[in-house]
């Protein structure tokens, strides 16, 4: 039985008694506090489909487990404040708080008994009055509804992705052809995990989509900005081989869904290759460590991006996947991921977060630290000039 104060606590004299905030980074064993992805961890964990996974644009993640307890994880580099994690129940039209974590650390993972099992408590509601709910003795799947807030900025971020892929890593590709396939360990995991939250966001950016939807506008200003006349096609076009300069170009319709394509709820198992080719198609796409490492603090995503177009479906001889004739997805991104690295406008900008490239025991290569510098002729640079960022 659900009783819901008529007025906010003040009005009514009614003191609620809420459950006490929590700190991830202290709590007791009880709860199980663990770091996903720890430099030493079993890479097997890693591959465990089943234990690590999570929507790109849910880098914070609760899952609930059994009928009275949830498993919170944080997919990031760089831990969250301020996070309050919503319940809803099929009987009541509103959310209300059920922890308030003062922080929650990088790549955290523990485990908490949904308090309405255990006794009555009084709940605040997002506009700050109070709910009190009596004991429930638990929940079947799908019968308690979990949403996560927060005031932190990159939380904001988070929020700001429109891709729901669903990211994993899939050992199956280097044991069926190790050479051509190289495993990943933790550390790579942990760059991997950085690298597709802000290519996700790179993607969802505005500047991103408009440019996406007006391809044929920005190949014009491509042209214009080097002095030369447009480069190959003038659009974007797809999977049919041009005949002597004859694409099989998208219509305007067909380019807004291409877009969404892009940022749709697909699987993605994310690999690394070690021969001389890197691969994608179908939930694959594949690269090389140095590219984990150290290329995509960078702003080096060529490769990835056209490995990534090849898992929405495109062949070489498709623009979106294809980087010839003037550049196509691959030129365009790599542009565009540059000067949002340029503006500050990524989630994750400093190497340092994770300062993979010294930790020469689990890398096959040898890195220094990635260096960032773009081109004054970079296309974005040229017509935005500094502007752009999204607020």
């Amino acid at each position: 039985m659900l009783q819901t104060s008529c007025s906010d606590t003040e009005s009514s004299g009614y003191t609620a008694h809420y459950l006490p905030q929590l700190d991830a980074t202290k709590l007791p064993a009880a709860n199980h506090p663990m770091t996903m992805f720890e430099d030493d961890e079993d890479p097997a964990r890693m591959y465990d489909k089943k234990d690590r996974w999570f929507r790109v644009n849910q880098p914070m993640q609760v899952i609930q487990k059994g009928k009275d307890s949830v498993q919170i994880s944080l997919y990031s580099p760089v831990g969250l404040k301020d996070v309050k994690i919503y319940a809803k129940l099929p009987n009541y039209d509103k959310r209300f708080v059920l922890y308030h974590f003062t922080q929650i650390p990088a790549f955290h993972r523990s485990f908490h008994q949904i308090p309405l099992v255990s006794a009555k408590n009084d709940y605040e509601l997002e506009d700050g009055k109070t709910v009190t709910i009596d004991k429930i003795d638990g929940f079947s799947s799908g019968a308690i509804e979990f949403s996560v807030e927060s005031s932190d900025p990159l939380f904001a971020k988070f929020k700001k992705i429109k891709s729901s892929q669903l990211v994993q890593f899939h050992d199956g590709y280097h044991i069926e052809e190790y050479g051509k396939y190289l495993p990943m360990n933790p550390v790579l995991a942990k760059e991997a995990v950085t690298m597709i939250i802000n290519y996700s966001y790179a993607l969802s950016h505005p500047v991103y989509y408009q440019t996406h939807n007006n391809f044929d506008l920005y190949k014009k200003e491509q042209a214009a900005a080097a002095g030369t006349a447009v480069n190959g096609a003038t659009d974007w076009h797809g999977n049919t081989a041009d005949a002597n300069g004859q694409y099989d170009y998208f219509t305007k319709a067909e380019i807004e869904k291409r877009y969404w394509d892009y940022v749709d709820g697909r699987t993605l198992y994310m690999a690394m290759v070690g021969g001389d080719a890197a691969w994608g198609g179908g939930p694959l796409a594949s690269q090389y460590e140095s590219n984990y490492v150290s290329g995509h603090w960078k702003g080096e995503m060529s490769l990835w991006s056209h490995e990534y177009s090849h898992h929405t479906g495109y062949n070489h001889d498709s623009n979106f996947a294809n980087s010839g004739e003037g550049g196509g997805q691959q030129e365009m991104l790599t542009q565009f991921y540059k000067y949002l690295i340029y503006i500050n406008d990524l989630p994750f900008i400093d190497p340092d977060i994770l300062q993979t490239y010294t930790k020469t025991k689990y890398l096959n290569g040898t890195y220094t630290k990635p260096v960032f510098k773009i081109d004054p002729k970079n296309t974005f640079l040229v017509k935005y000039k500094g502007e752009g960022k999204w607020n």
